[in-house]
């Protein structure tokens, strides 16, 4: 998959990462309600999602087709995908939690929901600019 492709993909999925960063970021430093888990799972998401923004516009990976490309698009794709899974899980746990406990505060943190939500557009923009065929050049048949 060396071929090149347009970098507008690219450019949007660096910015969701940008997103989700400060999505995860607030969830780890507002979640009072949430398990211990899952603010230490989004405060690693937040470094996660900083270091491939940073290695995407720095070593140019987000900018140039190639290997180094498609490694990048799967790494932010399955950083997306852990944040869904801890975004689905952090409120069932949580939810668990405030039922088994009394005493304790339930509810939903507007963070979480940002986070699953920009987490999975995330995953959704990147597996499809990954998939993205290229364009043949002019004068070769596309079969």
């Amino acid at each position: 998959m060396s071929a090149q492709r347009s970098s507008r993909g690219h450019i949007i999925v660096a910015a969701l990462l940008g997103v989700s960063a400060a999505a995860h970021g607030g969830l780890a430093l507002t979640s009072t309600a949430s398990p211990a888990f899952v603010v230490a799972l989004s405060g690693l998401l937040t470094v996660a999602a900083i270091a491939l923004v940073l290695v995407g516009l720095l070593v140019e990976a987000a900018r140039f087709g190639g290997d180094r490309e498609d490694h990048w698009l799967l790494a932010c794709a399955i950083m997306g995908a852990v944040g869904v899974a801890v975004g689905v899980a952090g409120p069932l746990v949580g939810t668990w939690l405030a039922v088994s406990r009394p005493g304790s505060n339930g509810g939903l943190n507007p963070w979480s929901l940002g986070a699953l939500l920009i987490d999975a557009l995330t995953v959704r923009v990147a597996i499809f600019t990954l998939r993205r065929s290229p364009t043949p050049a002019p004068g070769r048949s596309t079969r």
